[in-house]
């Protein structure tokens, strides 16, 4: 990933970011909007025409103290300003807009992260910290890495979004949309790995390249999900209420098949250890 993915103030203020997180030994990834438009600008017909001034980062985290602790390491270095009611939201030298969204241990029971001030602040979680251990990882530049959700990852945060807030019809958009590019972005991988899936559809459908896109997504969201039973059965479940869609039903297909394959009787907290295998490589 080059620089120029995005704007001159977003790439500074990750790289500010990432500095003061990194002292900490605190891990992130880089979700939403941004997240998206880097994906798609792998192919450069799909890179988004403006690059957005608004990110969103998923950050990992044991406690309420602890993120505080972050917050203020961040307003002290003097780039960062606060919302003055929004305890997530900070802005980078007034023009870029940064949302921390802690996930992790310092989640309740109901995958929920509650932060108390100014005011109280409940953001719904579920899905973060089963996408962790995928995030793709990119150079900023100057020795400094960025993690990235993938894809697939984004897909599914985006049905849980909408399943919350069902006015939010542009996360049904984006999916679309994701799902339209995805073989042309993943071709290599499709060829090399799911050539079974190929031979599900006829060939001469005119849908067929969405659909077996769609059968692909399905069978990783299902891998992510692994050690979490209960938000895979959430998305089952969210997946067979839009009877409507095709392409829905297609990712429930592959969800469905893949969790045949891969037990899910093991703690979500597996999710961190294979993770953490993962840079160990």
């Amino acid at each position: 990933m080059e620089s120029k993915f995005f704007n001159e103030g977003v790439l500074e203020m990750l790289m500010a970011l990432e500095g003061v997180l990194k002292k900490q030994n605190i891990d992130f990834y880089l979700v939403g909007a941004l997240a998206r438009d880097i994906s798609l600008s792998h192919d450069p017909s799909f890179a988004p025409k403006r690059k957005t001034n608004d990110v969103d980062i998923a950050i990992l985290l044991a406690t309420e103290e602890q993120f505080y602790q972050v917050k203020n390491l961040l307003l002290e270095s003097g780039d960062f300003a606060a919302h003055e009611s929004e305890a997530v939201k900070l802005f980078y030298k007034n023009s870029i807009e940064l949302d921390l969204l802690p996930f992790g241990d310092i989640e309740n029971e109901n995958r929920e992260t509650k932060i108390g001030q100014p005011r109280l602040f409940v953001i719904d979680v579920p899905g973060f910290i089963e996408v962790f251990p995928e995030a793709e990882t990119y150079p900023l530049g100057q020795g400094k890495m960025l993690k990235v959700c993938p894809i697939e990852g984004l897909i599914l945060l985006k049905l849980i979004a909408n399943d919350d807030r069902p006015g939010r019809t542009k996360d049904i958009a984006d999916i679309e949309h994701i799902i339209s590019v995805y073989f042309d972005l993943k071709t290599v991988e499709i060829y090399e790995q799911y050539l079974e899936v190929l031979d599900l559809y006829e060939a001469t459908d005119r849908e067929y390249l969405k659909l077996v896109s769609s059968r692909i997504i399905g069978r990783k969201i299902a891998s992510m999900l692994v050690g979490s039973p209960k938000l895979s059965d959430r998305v089952i479940g969210i997946l067979e209420r839009k009877k409507s869609g095709l392409y829905w039903l297609e990712i429930l297909a592959g969800m469905q098949e893949e969790r045949k394959v891969i037990p899910g009787d093991w703690d979500r907290r597996r999710v961190l250890e294979k993770f953490a295998k993962k840079e160990d490589k």
